[in-house]
């Protein structure tokens, strides 16, 4: 292996002049740093990573644990623009990623033996085991989505905003006459589906009204799911006239189900979707979204991550990315009085 002993040798020049120049730090001439950095291309000299580490206190490794299977994980464009969004941050930061599906236990063993500098949990439940033991042994973490207000612990979070971007699409959808608007949620131990379930809620009762319970279904966040659920709920006497969907998983096999049976959106049923994936902006018609910026999602749980690892506290402790309600022609106003089609 090349050393620094050897490019020494060769510039003519210290030990602590070479670690100098290669490190950028002051106190070396323009012409010595250059000679120096052209040396060590030519032998392929890169720095030892366990050495730097040892001066640093870090090891420049990141862990990313992903609380779901790793076969419904990768299927779900949430969670990899959410791993883009961190990457990118990582990569231009200098740190390397540890990716771990389900093995929670394992990372928190990681951090304490220094394996790793700190840790990013993805899809936490709110009943998670994982967050309070993290806490108790002060891993240092950011979680996405986080635990709701007043939750026990407090770990630094980053979450979409969800509560007013699904206020917003329900209040507009019952100011178009719906009133059998169904929400294709996911499980109810999860912080978006909670929240979003909370503004539901909240819309009809602003506008003076009781939503039909019949109309709210969990799913697990998949496609089979979205499918299986907007069946369901079809199935009804009194089918829905309108269908939230929680994700852009959740969207499409709703979609088919809708096709399926021959109905036409929106003139028998209208569709909300949330969701970041472009893909959605490719259907026919186009779809009503709540656009959440998953990537910015990553990109700030990981600027948070390495300022509490670099610097031991970050601005603010909590942070909600905005998501944006985009109306297009997958709505439309609905008239109770005309017949619908079964």
């Amino acid at each position: 292996m090349t050393t620094i002993k050897e490019i020494a040798k060769r510039a003519n020049v210290s030990y602590s002049t070479v670690s100098r120049a290669l490190n950028n730090k002051k106190g070396v001439r323009a012409e010595i740093r250059e000679r120096v950095n052209k040396i060590a291309n030519e032998i392929n000299y890169f720095p030892h990573s366990s050495a730097k580490a040892l001066v640093k206190k870090r090891v420049g490794v990141l862990g990313i644990i992903m609380t779901r299977t790793g076969e419904f994980a990768f299927q779900n464009p949430y969670y990899s623009q959410i791993l883009m969004g961190i990457s990118d941050v990582a990569t231009n930061s200098g740190y390397h990623l540890m990716l771990s599906i389900n093995e929670k236990k394992s990372y928190v063993d990681l951090f304490l033996r220094r394996m790793v500098d700190g840790i990013l949990v993805i899809g936490n439940r709110l009943d998670d085991e994982l967050l309070p033991d993290l806490a108790k042994k002060g891993v240092v973490a950011v979680v996405i989505p986080g635990l709701l207000e007043g939750a026990k612990i407090d770990i630094p979070s980053v979450n979409s905003e969800n509560y007013q971007s699904v206020y917003r699409a329900v209040a507009y959808l019952l100011d178009l006459g719906h009133r059998k608007i169904a929400f294709i949620l996911g499980m109810m131990n999860s912080k978006y589906s909670v929240e979003r379930f909370q503004a539901y809620q909240a819309a009809f009762r602003d506008h003076g009204l009781s939503y039909d319970p019949r109309y709210i279904v969990e799913s697990d966040f998949s496609k089979t799911d979205g499918f299986r659920m907007m069946g369901r709920l079809l199935d009804l006497q009194d089918r829905p006239s309108c269908v939230i969907c929680i994700n852009d998983s959740v969207t499409p096999g709703a979609l088919k189900q809708i096709n399926g049976r021959g109905l036409k959106i929106p003139e028998d049923i209208s569709v909300v979707a949330i969701g970041s994936s472009e893909v959605l902006d490719l259907y026919e018609p186009a779809l009503t979204t709540i656009k959440i910026s998953v990537t910015e999602i990553g990109q700030t749980a990981a600027q948070m991550l390495i300022q509490l690892i670099e610097k031991g506290n970050c601005p603010e402790k909590h942070v909600v990315i905005p998501s944006e309600f985009i109306i297009r022609d997958s709505t439309r106003a609905w008239q109770y009085t005309r017949e619908t089609r079964t």
